[in-house]
């Protein structure tokens, strides 16, 4: 990119299932780009305040109407149904919007094409600003986000977190209130640091009001803002709605075989923390049945409304979802019969099969296959009527961010994933033909036997959960003058929201591997349990499904011994928690102002999975689970790695050269394991590690 100066720091750390180390190479933002940063920043302050900037945007801006410039716009046939759409019914904040909705579907394509497709940078401010305006702020971040992560002139950029522009998706409503009291009362006694009020507010899980069921006791995991996040992102890098352009092609990065593998390792993760919890397996949701598993969010929308909650043993078989029962009869049907008469056994089937499953457009038949991960949260949501358009009121299974919540998430993608696990059950099952790597062996893991998880205080900046004035006083506050609005009497104030989060220490591996000759191998690493929730060990016949991948990457094998050393610090996929928006807001301050480098890295990529989250909690006396190595030789992927994109500032959706290799997702646990002898391969080792949770460790608020 023209607008960010390279500095090369450390050798690039080596890339897996779309996510980057934690050391890699950083660059350097031009002033070109710190002002383009600045822009983003200001457009997601108080997003539900219009009338609040700082910065003097001159009348261009609040004159302009995107329909009227239609020579500013690439495409423009793409984007005149979103006009005709606006221009009859547009869609404000009276509304609650969810990309769920089909009608509200419409409004997302139209704005993020309208997005995507401005000309250049002066078009794009403006049209952004339009929305800021007028839209709906849910439909506005989420098309804002969009349409960022493809734009080239937009990459690099950095986002506050999700949690932090829009903190009712996130944090319970006593949270929001507590802040809310706080303003309101005009930081009666809080103490100024450097000229800011300074507020952090202890926020409780839900379960703090008394558990409603056994699963609300994994609130902590459940309702952890780092992991809802990287869902939330998830599924804004893959839109089910669209196929990609000509650049960032979705399907290049078999996007329906990678939907299947997140969904199956989230399921896979959820069980290992219900193990640390004496809790058993997943139940599969039973849409003819009362549920067992209650709900409480806790949350509540920015206009007040609370997210429906529900009581233990639900019964969604009611006359308001006959029809969605109906339609996952007759497409759970459909896609039986395909994967019964299919006779590929290829990584294409897989994908195939994932894009019916989600009903992507890069399915084989949207019509005829429709979309069961669609139906399904209908069915879950089932809410109640919600305003004058007669559509119901969409509660946490209708949006990406508050989806993992519901502990009901994981029964119904269990339920989702048993297709997949059907499909392969007809493919042959691996042997050790198929696992073993001919004159390499792995004659040793070192590593520590016990491994320690904690809880830790970690805080957001949850600001935008409070209204602010618009100031005309004259005030000597530096960052105000820069353009941060969350500001009161004089002095900006930042609230911060404390949660105690799941972490773990640091700990590392090495492998001892003897190879006959030179060449180029991978390594992968997954944990999983040893024992179920009454203490006997599950067998791999039945435990194959339940394996964790933590780490993926290459190495170059020498002829002779080879001691692969890896720290989890390292582990490649997994990210630091999120810079708060007011130390970004601080740091882009001092770039712009001063020689402060506002460096750009993906240590905290919003594709990564928080790296506080690889170790299930255990117990205090501990729990045995068992690491899994593999060493096995390097298939090479169709596109090599890193093609067509810049690492240092993407995370590359889109261009088919995201993975390591060319191996299955999950492999080798992505089919039945029927002969567990034939896991006695000499490339591969099992190690038992106990984890133990020590509360000593908690910070103290």
């Amino acid at each position: 990119m023209k607008s960010i100066t390279a500095v090369v720091v450390l050798t690039l750390a080596l890339l897996a299932l779309g996510g980057h180390g934690k050391h890699i190479e950083f660059k350097v933002a031009d002033k070109d780009f710190l002002v383009k940063q600045k822009f983003v920043f200001e457009m997601l302050q108080h997003i539900y305040q219009d009338d609040v900037f700082v910065t003097k945007f001159d009348t261009s801006f609040y004159e302009y109407k995107p329909w009227e410039h239609v020579s500013d716009y690439h495409h423009v046939e793409k984007v005149q149904h979103f006009f005709e759409l606006w221009q009859h019914h547009p869609i404000h904040d009276d509304q609650v919007w969810t990309v769920m909705y089909d009608l509200h579907e419409e409004y997302a394509v139209g704005l993020v094409r309208l997005f995507y497709f401005a000309k250049n940078w002066e078009t794009f401010q403006h049209v952004v600003f339009w929305a800021r305006q007028h839209v709906n702020k849910q439909l506005f971040v989420y098309a804002f986000t969009v349409a960022s992560l493809f734009r080239d002139d937009m990459q690099g950029i950095v986002f506050p977190a999700q949690y932090e522009i829009h903190p009712w998706s996130f944090f319970d409503g006593q949270t929001l209130e507590m802040a809310e009291h706080y303003k309101m009362h005009g930081f009666h006694h809080v103490k100024q640091l450097n000229n800011v009020y300074n507020i952090v507010l202890k926020s409780n899980y839900t379960n703090v009001h008394g558990d409603m069921n056994y699963e609300h006791g994994l609130a902590y995991f459940l309702e952890d803002i780092g992991f809802n996040s990287f869902y939330y992102y998830f599924n804004l890098d893959y839109p089910f709605w669209t196929k990609g352009d000509e650049v960032h092609m979705l399907n290049k990065d078999r996007r329906g075989e990678l939907y299947l593998y997140v969904h199956w390792q989230l399921l896979a993760r959820y069980y290992l923390e219900r193990l640390s919890n004496d809790l058993g397996e997943v139940p599969t949701f039973n849409m003819y049945e009362p549920v067992h598993s209650g709900f409480y969010s806790g949350l509540r929308d920015y206009n007040g409304v609370p997210y429906p909650s529900r009581s233990n043993y639900y019964n969604f078989y009611t006359p308001e979802n006959l029809e969605y029962v109906k339609d996952v009869e007759i497409y759970t049907h459909r896609i039986m019969d395909w994967i019964h008469k299919n006779t590929k056994h290829d990584v294409d089937v897989v994908n195939v099969l994932g894009n019916m499953i989600q009903g992507n457009v890069d399915s084989i038949d949207k019509q005829f296959y429709g979309s069961l991960d669609k139906i399904y949260r209908y069915i879950v949501n089932e809410g109640y009527p919600y305003n004058e358009y007669h559509e119901t009121y969409p509660g946490t299974f209708m949006h990406y961010d508050t989806s993992i919540r519901d502990p009901l998430f994981f029964e119904v993608y269990k339920n989702l994933l048993s297709h997949y696990w059907h499909l392969m059950e007809t493919f042959p099952e691996y042997t050790k033909v198929d696992y073993g790597f001919e004159g390499v062996k792995i004659d040793a893991v070192h590593m520590p036997e016990s491994l320690t998880t904690y809880f830790e205080y970690f805080d957001a900046d949850i600001s935008n959960a409070v209204n602010v004035e618009h100031t005309v006083e004259s005030t000597t506050d530096v960052h105000y003058k820069f353009g941060r609005n969350s500001f009161y009497n004089g002095s900006s104030f930042v609230i911060k929201a404390r949660q105690h989060r799941l972490n773990h220490k640091p700990f590392e591996f090495t492998l001892d591997i003897t190879a006959d000759k030179a060449q180029t191998a991978v390594v992968k690493v997954f944990i999983g349990p040893k024992y179920d929730e009454f203490g006997h060990v599950i067998p791999l016949e039945h435990n194959y499904q339940n394996f964790f991948e933590l780490e993926h990457f290459k190495v170059q094998l020498e002829a002779g011994v080879n001691h692969i050393k890896r720290a989890s610090g390292d582990f490649s996929f997994w990210v630091n928690d999120r810079t708060t928006y007011f130390e970004l807001y601080q740091k882009l301050m001092d770039a712009t102002n001063s020689d402060y480098k506002f460096k750009l890295d993906q240590s905290e990529t919003h594709c990564g999975v928080p790296n506080r989250m690889m170790l299930p909690k255990g117990k205090k006396g501990g729990q045995v689970y068992q690491f899994f190595y593999m060493v096995y030789p390097y298939h090479e992927p169709t596109v090599a790695q890193y093609t067509g994109y810049d690492p240092i500032v993407s995370c590359g959706i889109g261009h088919g050269s995201r993975y390591v290799d060319a191996l299955p997702f999950g492999f080798p646990f992505n089919r039945p394991v029927k002969h567990d002898y034939y896991f006695d391969v000499d490339n591969f080792k099992f190690f038992d590690v106990k984890i133990f949770h020590r509360d000593e460790h908690t910070n103290v608020v």
